[in-house]
């Protein structure tokens, strides 16, 4: 009996030690599965931003231009409107990151128009907003031609805006309206915006491609060199003379005798109209 009354105590305090290390491990595991599920969201949207960013440099190949900004929040996006929400119905996309909100976006205006405008803003330099600091590089703030923003899991700054800012430091930006500039920054205290832009040459290098066209003047009259594709001359020559132009791949060329694309087409050695691609090209007018 006594050995019985032993071992029934002994199981008691097993029973007893195992409540104890249970209550232990549930007063921190809570907190750290709080952690792992927060990581497994701030994956996910990574994850998504990344592939929203690669989907908007396709639509710039196939449309030779990024899409504007939705404003209402239809996901589609709304002309002459450069800073909202991602249209995320225009480029076909789902609509929300893993916190279930809307990603903030901005494009470069000269960005929305056509390709040849496209190439031509990228190829001549960056200019004006969105502008970016991003904390692996330099303080100093550059142009890019898009920006993606997810706030992360809430107001981590407490300014009433999910968006986040740092105003100290050596990398500052504000990510409410990106003026003046956004701010890609390591998740702090105060700071868990997810952060991602596309540079000018990502989609220059898929879209852009340049030629140079020599032209040969040899006959009595002056002659213009008409872009049909952009409705502009890019040059006239007088007679005996010849002239060099970089243009872009895929430009529809013609050489006429008005200006404007006016009067009538030239005949020249290839004919025009012609559309040019490669390298480079010659065309005669004898």
């Amino acid at each position: 009996m006594d050995l019985g009354k032993g071992q029934k105590g002994f199981t008691l305090i097993e029973i007893a030690i195992v409540m104890v290390i249970v209550g232990i491990l549930m007063g921190g595991g809570i907190p750290l599965l709080r952690s792992l599920m927060e990581q497994k969201k701030r994956d996910e949207t990574i994850s998504y931003m990344k592939e929203v960013k690669e989907v908007l440099i396709n639509y710039a190949k196939i449309h030779g231009r990024l899409p504007f900004a939705d404003t209402d929040g239809d996901g589609i996006e709304d002309s002459n409107s450069y800073h909202g929400f991602l249209p995320y119905v225009t480029i076909s996309m789902s609509p929300m990151d893993s916190y279930s909100r809307h990603l903030k976006y901005e494009v470069n205006r000269n960005l929305t128009i056509d390709k040849n405008t496209t190439c031509l803003t990228i190829r001549s330099g960056l200019k004006g907003y969105p502008k970016v600091v991003d904390s692996d590089g330099s303080p100093k703030p550059f142009s890019v031609s898009a920006v993606i923003i997810s706030a992360g899991s809430g107001d981590a700054d407490n300014d009433g805006d999910v968006f986040d800012k740092i105003t100290s430091g050596s990398f500052i930006g504000d990510n409410t309206d990106g003026r003046p500039n956004y701010i890609r920054y390591p998740p702090v205290n105060n700071f868990d915006d997810i952060v991602k832009y596309i540079g000018g040459y990502e989609i220059y290098s898929g879209l852009c491609e340049f030629l140079d066209l020599a032209v040969n003047n040899k006959s009595s009259k002056t002659i213009y060199i008409y872009n049909a594709t952009q409705g502009i001359d890019i040059g006239s020559l007088k007679p005996g003379r010849s002239g060099l132009y970089h243009i872009l791949s895929g430009s529809k060329i013609e050489i006429r005798n008005k200006s404007g694309g006016g009067g009538k087409i030239v005949d020249s050695d290839p004919p025009t109209p012609i559309i040019l691609s490669g390298y480079g090209a010659t065309i005669n007018v004898d």
